[in-house]
């Protein structure tokens, strides 16, 4: 009976030595199945057997391609699959282990080209306890393909000398809290290819230190539902090239210090379904070519002195006591004395 040797899976349990084991610092590597390593015998005894190192060899070559990279100090370690390692635990066997991909930092040192290249073959993981300190003294790239969260829990500063260039393919979303304050030391520019609306949920200030230009290519509409004040330190000047409509429920006042001129080049039409006063303090003058009054019932003319009526040389005057007529030469005087003719005489037909 021949006894049969065992397989070649099966492997001692060997310590391996490491650059730096101390209780305050350390380096750790497991070597892995199909690994050439080399063991070494604590005081040459040959059962205090351990890994002291291993060797790159043809059938496990290092990552880095040599000797093309020999200018290369790499740090690497290949993906294990999860469901092949459950298997090799529960099963002492490590044959059908595959291994895919790998984490990798390398280090190029060719002269102007020094390079650090790291790779997390899936998720990529950074703690630190305290401050974190970047200093890039060229340019900085950074690309990612799906999500990018963000969470600053106090303040965050940024100071750019140069420019900023944003591009944003779809929203973009602004959410603050409290309040927000823009400076801009020299010009604005929003340009919107689409609808804009601002909504303020209590008051609004708008402050120009200069000129203001307002340019709208089609309608505006403004909606106040309750009072409108204006004031206007010099002049003001509106220009309609269509009609011009305003429609009050309640009164209008125009009040004006000095001289308040309507001008038209047609008509001028004042309409009411009430009464129509004008009233001056002092001289009220028309001048037109025909004017005409008419009343559909009574037509009063009041005046507290005296009323003249003048047409050329025929003249309607009255006063409180007396009325005169003028006409062709002849006058005629009514008064509490009784009636004159003074260039005529009368006659009754």
């Amino acid at each position: 009976m021949s006894i049969s040797p065992l397989p070649y899976h099966y492997s001692p349990y060997l310590r391996v030595s490491s650059p730096i084991a101390s209780a305050s610092s350390g380096f750790y590597h497991t070597p892995r199945v199909g690994d050439e390593v080399i063991v070494s015998f604590f005081d040459e005894d040959i059962d205090k057997p351990y890994i002291s190192g291993s060797l790159y060899n043809q059938s496990n070559p290092a990552l880095p391609p040599l000797p093309l990279n020999a200018h290369q100090t790499s740090l690497s370690a290949r993906t294990l699959n999860n469901s092949s390692a459950l298997q090799a635990e529960n099963t002492n066997s490590h044959h059908n282990l595959i291994e895919s991909g790998f984490n990798e930092i390398t280090l190029s040192n060719l002269k102007e080209q020094e390079h650090i290249y790291l790779q997390a073959q899936k998720d990529y993981e950074e703690l630190i306890k305290h401050n974190f300190l970047q200093t890039i003294q060229n340019n900085k790239e950074s690309q990612v393909e799906g999500t990018y969260n963000e969470r600053i829990k106090k303040i965050h500063t940024q100071t750019i000398d140069l420019a900023k260039i944003v591009s944003i393919g779809g929203e973009y979303n602004t959410n603050v809290a409290l309040s927000k304050d823009t400076i801009v030391g020299l010009s604005h520019t929003l340009n919107i290819g689409a609808s804009n609306k601002l909504r303020v949920a209590k008051d609004s200030s708008e402050y120009v230190g200069e000129d203001k230009e307002v340019e709208i290519q089609a309608n505006l509409n403004t909606s106040i539902k309750q009072d409108e004040s204006r004031n206007v330190g010099g002049n003001k000047r509106e220009v309609v090239e269509g009609e011009y409509h305003l429609q009050v429920q309640d009164s209008i006042n125009i009040e004006s210090t000095n001289e308040t001129t309507l001008r038209t080049k047609g008509n001028l039409l004042l309409t009411s379904n009430a009464s129509m006063g004008l009233e001056t303090d002092e001289n009220a003058t028309f001048i037109a070519d025909n004017i005409l009054s008419e009343a559909t019932s009574d037509y009063a003319i009041n005046a507290g002195n005296a009323i003249n009526l003048k047409i050329n040389e025929t003249v309607i005057y009255a006063t409180s006591d007396t009325i005169i007529f003028k006409a062709g030469g002849v006058e005629v005087v009514i008064d509490s004395k009784g009636l004159v003719v003074k260039g005529g005489e009368v006659k009754a037909e």
